[in-house]
């Protein structure tokens, strides 16, 4: 393996890095999905009260205000799905809990094999370009499926409430005024970067000495048609 093969292999370690932190820091912040919100019960209260909710896989945070002042509340997703198990669909979220789980522990793996890559030249197809491509490849898949769980989860769920039924209770609604948070984008974001990789493997096992000899080889006569003569 050549320098310049070993450089493009190593720039993938750091590709990897970078979509592993992205991941990590999706499961540990709390906006994947913000939403701001108001209470619906007269037309005073309404322009008086405001409010906005932003949660994550496992925190999340609520500033109400109906008139007197910003009131503050942190929570637990787990504990908030314990109680009320339709603020979101379940499946979807363990769903999501999982494939950004995936995506980090298969990019964990990726990065090791272009440490590996880049220091030696392993005999194992599974180490070798082969298994970057493959373990790369998984990390993409469990990306892109906690991406689609996620916005499963959004338009069917999420943009209607974000709210729990004590809040809604209160008159509080949030119908239509959710986006999604800049956790979610993180893991957009760790996609791309996946998929940068990719690209890279395929450049750096691009080998063009190969090709030009297969080339000179086949433009040979003698061996285009056959014609080879014995002496």
């Amino acid at each position: 393996m050549n320098f310049k093969k070993r450089c493009l292999i190593f720039v993938t370690f750091f590709g990897s890095c970078l979509a592993i932190a992205l991941l990590a820091a999706s499961l540990g912040t709390k906006y994947w999905v913000q939403a701001t919100c108001y209470r619906n019960s007269t037309q005073e209260s309404r322009i008086k009260s405001n409010g906005t909710v932003h949660f994550g896989l496992f925190e999340g945070t609520k500033v109400l205000n109906v008139g007197l002042g910003d009131r503050e509340t942190e929570f637990l997703m787990l504990d908030v799905l314990y109680a009320e198990r339709d603020l979101v669909m379940y499946e979807l979220y363990m769903a999501t809990v999982a494939t950004v789980c995936g995506g980090i522990l298969f990019g964990i793996i990726a990065a090791m094999m272009a440490i590996i890559n880049t220091a030696s030249n392993p005999t194992e197809q599974i180490c070798h370009i082969p298994g970057l491509y493959t373990f790369n490849g998984i990390a993409l898949f469990s990306t892109l499926a906690a991406i689609v769980t996620w916005m499963v989860q959004f338009y069917l769920v999420l943009t209607h409430n974000v709210l729990t039924y004590q809040d809604r209770q209160q008159k509080w609604v949030s119908s239509g005024l959710a986006i999604f948070g800049s956790s979610f984008w993180m893991v957009v974001i760790a996609g791309v970067v996946f998929v940068i990789n990719i690209i890279i493997i395929s450049i750096a096992n691009n080998d063009p000495t190969k090709f030009r000899h297969a080339k000179q080889m086949h433009t040979i006569p003698g061996k285009q048609h056959g014609d080879t003569m014995l002496y």
